[in-house]
């Protein structure tokens, strides 16, 4: 669930939902992850947890942080780091 992120346990893991995350859980040997996603106020399908990104972000005190997903846009999702500093990959 959320690939194969960082549970606290001491051990070098990307964050949850994180492309890292599931490169890491296949790397791994899983051959499925299970996954969230949610919708962006321009309609596109992103990976998300949570309702917001307060507790992923970055700057959790960033004024999108704590704003739902969706009600923001891609753009808007794409201009917040994560906690490791990695953001999304941009869509193709």
């Amino acid at each position: 669930h959320r690939g194969f992120h960082n549970s606290d346990d001491g051990t070098d893991r990307p964050i949850e939902n994180s492309l890292d995350a599931y490169e890491s859980a296949w790397t791994a040997g899983v051959a499925y992850c299970e996954c969230d996603v949610a919708l962006t106020l321009d309609e596109y399908i992103v990976l998300a947890h949570d309702a917001s990104l307060e507790r992923l972000a970055l700057d959790s005190q960033a004024a999108n942080s704590s704003v739902s997903i969706g009600d923001l846009t891609f753009r808007d999702l794409m201009s917040l780091p994560l906690l490791d500093g990695s953001r999304p990959p941009p869509r193709s």
